[in-house]
């Protein structure tokens, strides 16, 4: 019992690694564009960090209010572009495939949803 209490008291001490490092680089770029933060709802704190990964791929990593997952173990790297498990509508829209099918997704600037999505960014 000591020892579970010891463990539970280093935990809230040393809180395992929330990975925020995913969603800071989740940014286009010039060989990506892909890359930014996506969300089903711009209302929700959570959505999909995509970024720059080797060989001309892209990161696609959940992220929510916790972290995120680090980058490769929550969807495989993919080149989005030709992968049956993407379908990108335009620029800020992509359908992403999960367990239930496609679902629709769009750029936004910021996981927080207090920030104005891409859209609205741009369109100002």
């Amino acid at each position: 019992m000591f020892k579970l209490i010891k463990g539970i008291i280093q935990l809230t001490r040393n809180p395992p690694d929330p990975n925020w490092h995913v969603e800071r680089q989740a940014r286009p770029s010039k060989s990506h564009p892909l890359g930014g933060f996506w969300k089903t709802n711009p209302n929700h704190d959570h959505g999909l960090a995509i970024g720059r990964a080797k060989d001309g791929l892209y990161f696609i990593s959940f992220c929510g209010p916790g972290g995120c997952f680090e980058k490769g173990t929550y969807r495989p790297n993919s080149p989005i572009e030709g992968d049956p498990d993407y379908r990108v509508i335009d620029n800020n829209t992509l359908e992403v495939r999960g367990k239930k099918g496609f679902s629709r997704y769009v750029r936004v600037k910021s996981r927080v949803s207090s920030e104005l999505s891409f859209r609205e960014a741009v369109d100002c």
